[in-house]
């Protein structure tokens, strides 16, 4: 998958002179995709369809979630990196992000006549029944339809996806998280959820109590998870391994500031400095003090058997992961 970024005015200039596309035509997915969850997937499979049909590439456009402009307050689900490379499990032949400032002026016709057919080679545009775009977000779902129209080609609109009555939205998947309910979360994106990261010397505690822990210390604008002690996979180097995951502060010891240990089942290779993944599928427990070093193993221990009963014989692919 090609990734065109979108930073500055350079970036879309050099867009607009078509350094970056020829003219060959794309059907463009349109949206923020915060979540990459089922109905992003949904909406993002239509385009592939009529790509596919048509001989065309399949383009999405989405925004950066770096900017804070977008959505003032409100914590990611993921970071750039990590949806980029979801989305590249979408299918996509190339993704766009760009910067919410560098677009967010022009006007809604400029958007559709200029960016997205002239630049982007848009014959088809594939939005969601609530896309808003433009300057003031005054652009609309029907007012893409009419401006694609104008300039030779077609939009379709998305409707409302639902999960047992109810909306799919990244707020409901928060709400989800933030109530530890990952196995629920996971139902709704596709796959479980996960933080990740380099991995980072913590205090060394583990090792001593014979318990290595690994540590990633993700973004805080990501941290959506309450405290407590779940059942994780932890990907390295493209391997998955099964393994218990403590999010919050460490209060048996000195308390830190609320950061993630991963006790990997079954492994000792050295992981300092790699990138791994971690992937929330069961809340175990509450995180809690405990009277002595020893009573902390003690639960470790029980902990360290229930992720193993729970995960039995069950195939990554039936969570979701290859």
């Amino acid at each position: 998958m090609r990734i065109v970024r979108i930073k500055s005015e350079k970036d879309l200039s050099d867009i607009r002179e078509n350094r970056v596309f020829s003219k060959h035509g794309s059907v463009v997915a349109l949206g923020f995709f915060d979540g990459v969850h089922l109905a992003h997937r949904a909406l993002i499979k239509r385009a592939e369809d009529i790509a596919r049909q048509r001989g065309l590439e399949l383009v999405i456009f989405t925004f950066s979630g770096d900017d804070q402009l977008i959505k003032s307050g409100a914590k990611r689900l993921f970071s750039d990196e990590e949806k980029l490379s979801l989305l590249e499990e979408c299918g996509a032949d190339c993704t766009v992000i760009a910067s919410f400032g560098v677009l967010s002026g022009a006007p809604a016709e400029s958007f559709v006549t200029e960016f997205l057919a002239d630049s982007l080679g848009a014959e088809v545009a594939v939005c969601g029944y609530n896309f808003k775009f433009g300057k003031g977000a005054a652009g609309t779902p029907e007012a893409l339809e009419e401006l694609m129209s104008k300039v030779g080609g077609e939009a379709l609109i998305v409707e409302e996806y639902t999960v047992d009555g109810s909306p799919l939205s990244s707020t409901r998947i928060r709400e989800l998280l933030s109530s530890r309910m990952v196995r629920e979360a996971a139902m709704l994106l596709g796959k479980p959820y996960f933080l990740s990261g380099k991995v980072s010397h913590g205090l060394g505690l583990g090792k001593k109590l014979g318990i290595p822990t690994v540590n990633i210390s993700p973004d805080p604008y990501r941290f959506l998870l309450s405290s407590g002690v779940y059942a994780t996979v932890t990907e390295i180097d493209g391997k998955l391994y099964p393994s218990l995951t403590n999010v919050g502060t460490c209060p048996t010891f000195d308390e830190r500031e609320i950061h993630t240990e991963t006790f990997i089942l079954n492994f000792s290779s050295d992981v300092y400095s790699k990138n791994i993944k971690v992937y929330f599928v069961e809340f175990l427990r509450d995180e809690r003090r405990f009277s002595s070093a020893e009573e902390l193993i003690m639960q470790i221990n029980v902990d360290k058997n229930k992720t193993l009963e729970l995960f039995g014989d069950i195939k990554w692919q039936e969570l979701g992961l290859n």
